[in-house]
């Protein structure tokens, strides 16, 4: 019985002793890295760090064949998320004549240009517009719009209906 007990317990020790030392040598490492001054070297160390149960990396023929992937996709997605930082030429100010003014069911503003555009209010509210004067629209942030005269100190809020 005890040779069958002496037995198992070597054969456990045996089995323990890789995860044991895997785990002191993760501790000595993270010991080495936290002691780095240098805040860039510090953090290339936690990077070199390997974990016992870390995922395995892909292979460089998979990574070939996803970066062979990404350049089929469209060029339409290269853009993806820039949106907002494009420094194109497009106009934060547009000047043009009241053409027309209507109004929707709810009493929204439908304004015509004589540049063929046409807005809609967007905001409640009142203002003051007339056939014929000349108004601008004004690029305002996160995408708004706002329809304004230089007689006046007002504006509104419109969006593009065509």
């Amino acid at each position: 019985m005890n040779k069958i007990l002496l037995c198992s317990a070597s054969l456990m020790a045996l089995l323990l002793s890789p995860a044991l030392l895997a785990q002191t040598s993760l501790s000595s490492a993270l010991e080495q890295c936290r002691t780095e001054q240098n805040a860039l070297k510090r953090l290339v160390c936690y990077d070199e760090i390997k974990t016992p149960n870390a995922p395995v990396a892909a292979t460089p023929a998979a990574s070939g064949r996803s970066a062979e992937a990404k350049a089929t996709r469209p060029a339409a997605n290269n853009d993806f998320g820039l949106e907002h930082k494009k420094t194109d030429d497009t106009a934060d100010k547009v000047s043009a004549i009241v053409s027309k003014i209507t109004y929707s069911p709810r009493k929204e503003m439908i304004i015509e240009f004589d540049n063929g555009q046409v807005w809609r209010q967007t905001a409640s509210g009142t203002y003051p517009i007339k056939v014929g004067e000349r108004h601008f629209i004004k690029r305002g942030m996160l995408g708004a719009f706002y329809l304004g005269n230089d007689n006046n100190n007002r504006t509104l809020k419109v969006k593009r209906e065509d």
